[in-house]
């Protein structure tokens, strides 16, 4: 088994005497660290696990913007603001000198790289702490290789996101209990101690969850101390000072409001009510993943931890994740036997907090893949535990066979292992052709005319737009507002005199009827700048926001809506030939059938099929509201018209490849509103056109038959309709069905 290799040497700066005299045991007045690596062989191992992992995240990651929150991490970080709470410093400053030193490529292409390489070390850490504590080559390659390469740990390491570093920091923190725990006499325990506190501190400036991990293992390392008759208040305050050492990355927050004039960032901390603030996620709740007041239970969020990682990283994990803690405790070391329970401890008090406290309640689409970017530190310490089971069992049989032979052969199954764990899951988390959101984007800035003002709202669209306006500096004329920001006061402080200096704010937004100065709602905000610039909205207005009303409107203008002043009477049919319809050629869909519902490219792909439908609906709506019988039925047929063209754009990409087939299924709700349109100019006919009828009737059949095909699984028992259009599609005649409203 692997032993710590403390040694005597002469008396350090900084070590503990006791009485001020030197020990008759030198191992309690001095200590030499442990080297990160051994020897050469293991240091050629960790280094081929690095790069192995490293070049393949680096080969497979993003070429450019991802999803969720990088575009917004990248922008702020190349002002070096604040990033959203709890505010991520060290990340941010790492990613900003990475973003203006590094040479070459755009701002989310370094940052790809930067996670990409952080994940390959974290994989060597991985191999480390399990070779450290069994002593096998072999289950520090499998753990971490197959950990690694799982799909979520991969997805997340190949984009430029906090979740690498915070993967990082786990693996340091388990490594330096195992430092801690093996540190022999007075004087290596106190060194371990003060390198464990500042590590802790700064995984802390990274993300919170971090601390459940410290806390189990700050306990342990207290009563460690006290059994080493080390807790005075000389050592504890050197230790405790290391700790706060590893937290003063927080100080770029009020260092980023003095000195910088960030064009993204959260919050004015140059106050201390805003800092704290901010540390401590006051506007979402400690620990909690969403503003809501949604809670589930801990054994719910365990129960859907334990099925993703059964089928992350198979049934096989949790088995060697039970039989690795039992065979460390029954037959390890003393010192195998602290370290497993330390980490036992880590994992138990992760799940025990999070999980009573994560309020996302039956996670489902994006809300599940919100959470189970949080169970890449829980499966860490499983693969952990678990290669440390395996490795004991490995050098077991080693001992027992005395073949030198069986350590290749070892080495040579876990590298089959981790080879099947990357052909499994090469296909899911191979992005190096993922442009999506990078045209996604750029297609809603291009169609925008000049000095417009683009109102947004959460992540998906706020980032896109905020990545290319900043980070590329592209468009930078589009006024991208967060409504979000717009009702902080630190909005009007720090953002507004650097990004909107025209733009005429009157007083701090508050959605809805009743704001009276200080507050304003949209209608004064549109009062006050309609006229000096075009507003579009890439965002449902605000459901408290229903000031506009009879004053202006929200007409569809692609995947955003421009507003449009109710008195300049624009004309409905004359202004939808100029909504810009996305061209799948030029601007892709992502692949439908790669992506699932939790991922950004599927809502990505959802509100790029809305937009085909979306101005047919709105003439339609329109129409119901006219009186004169000519014009409406001109509003229903360019509506019908409208629909079919971007229905025959999408089949054509089908065609040609460009769309995966099963998007019918998406796209079946097409189906169900062109019959619906049918009908309703069937109606029209009023039996005196017979052959327009009998077109009609017949267009009428043939979309809701393709709906009842295309849709049937999902829609029986659900849609309203339902059983009215099934018997629809069977009638010959249709003279006798009243019309449906």
């Amino acid at each position: 088994m692997a032993k710590g290799k403390g040694k005597a040497t002469k008396t350090p700066r900084g070590a503990i005497k006791r009485s001020g005299k030197p020990s008759d045991d030198p191992e309690l007045d001095s200590y030499e660290p442990e080297p990160l690596f051994y020897d050469k062989e293991e240091k050629m191992l960790a280094s081929l696990v690095f790069l192995g992992s490293a070049s393949l995240y680096i080969f497979t990651m993003y070429p450019g913007l991802p999803g969720g929150d990088s575009g917004e991490l990248m922008s702020t970080a190349k002002d070096f603001g604040v990033s959203h709470p709890p505010g991520y410093p060290l990340f941010t400053t790492m990613a900003a000198i990475m973003i203006n030193l590094f040479p070459i490529g755009s701002c989310a292409w370094k940052l790809n790289l930067m996670s990409s390489t952080i994940a390959g070390i974290t994989n060597m850490m991985m191999f480390i702490n399990v070779k450290r504590f069994s002593g096998s080559d072999a289950a520090g390659v499998l753990a971490a290789g197959w950990c690694g390469f799982s799909r979520v740990f991969w997805m997340w390491s190949i984009q430029g996101e906090v979740f690498s570093l915070s993967n990082l920091f786990i693996m340091v923190i388990m490594y330096a209990a195992w430092r801690f725990t093996n540190a022999e006499g007075r004087n290596g325990k106190y060194y371990e101690a003060k390198l464990g506190a500042f590590l802790c501190g700064l995984s802390l400036t990274n993300q919170h969850t971090s601390v459940l991990y410290i806390f189990p293992t700050a306990l342990w390392v207290l009563y460690t101390m006290f059994k080493y008759d080390l807790a005075e208040t000389h050592t504890l305050f050197q230790v405790g000072l290391r700790g706060l050492a590893g937290l003063s990355p927080y100080l770029q927050l009020p260092i980023s409001s003095i000195f910088f004039k960030a064009r993204v960032t959260w919050g004015d901390h140059r106050l201390f009510s805003d800092f704290k603030k901010h540390l401590l996620r006051e506007d979402f709740g400690t620990f909690r993943l969403v503003s809501s007041t949604e809670q589930s239970t801990l054994i719910d969020n365990f129960m859907v931890y334990f099925n993703d990682s059964r089928n992350e990283l198979t049934i096989a994990a949790w088995i060697l994740f039970v039989v690795g803690m039992a065979i460390a405790l029954i037959w390890g070391s003393s010192k195998q036997k602290e370290t497993m329970l330390v980490y036992m401890a880590m994992f138990g008090t992760y799940h025990i907090v999070f999980d009573s406290l994560a309020n996302i309640k039956n996670p489902s689409g994006i809300f599940h893949g919100v959470l189970e970017r949080f169970w890449l530190q829980p499966s860490l310490a499983l693969c952990c535990i678990a290669g440390c089971g395996v490795g004991m069992v490995i050098e077991f049989l080693k001992s027992k066979a005395q073949c030198p032979a069986l350590k290749y052969l070892f080495l040579s199954l876990a590298v089959l292992a981790i080879g099947y764990q990357v052909q499994h899951n090469y296909e899911d988390c191979n992005e190096n052709d993922n442009h999506y959101f990078w045209h996604y984007s750029r297609h809603i800035l291009d169609e925008l005319p000049k000095q417009t003002i683009l109102l947004t709202s959460g992540d998906f669209s706020t980032n896109t737009f905020r990545y290319h306006t900043i980070g590329e500096e592209y468009r930078t004329d589009v006024m991208v507002m967060d409504m979000q920001f717009m009702q902080a006061y630190w909005f009007y402080i720090m953002l507004m005199p650097v990004n909107f200096p025209d733009v005429s704010f009157p007083g701090l937004y508050k959605p809805g009827l009743d704001s009276t100065y200080p507050f304003y709602n949209l209608k004064k905000f549109l009062d006050e700048n309609l006229t000096k610039y075009p507003v579009y909205m890439c965002v449902a207005v605000p459901e408290a926001e229903n000031s506009i009303a009879g004053h202006y409107e929200g007409w569809p203008f692609g995947m955003c809506q421009k507003f449009i002043r109710v008195s300049d009477n624009v004309d409905p049919l004359e202004y939808v030939t100029t909504i810009p319809v996305i061209n799948l050629e030029v601007y892709p869909l992502p692949d439908l059938d790669r992506y699932e519902s939790e991922t950004w490219e599927y809502t990505m792909a959802m509100s790029m099929l809305e937009t085909y439908t979306k101005p047919s609906v709105w003439l339609w709506n329109r129409a119901n509201s006219v009186n004169d019988h000519t014009l409406k039925i001109k509003y229903y047929e360019t509506a019908m018209e409208m629909m079919v063209k971007n229905r025959k754009h999408v089949f054509d990409m089908m065609e040609k490849g460009l769309v995966s087939q099963n998007v019918i299924y998406y796209i079946s709700p097409m189906e169900k509103n062109l019959g619906h349109l049918a009908l309703i100019l069937y109606s029209f006919t009023n039996g005196a056109d017979k052959e327009k009828g009998t077109y009609w009737q017949e267009e009428c059949k043939k979309y809701w038959s393709n709906y009842v095909e295309w849709h049937r699984d999902s829609v029986i028992g659900k849609d309203s309709m339902w059983g009215t259009i099934t018997s629809v599609i069977g009638m010959d005649d249709f003279s006798s069905l009243q019309l449906i409203k």
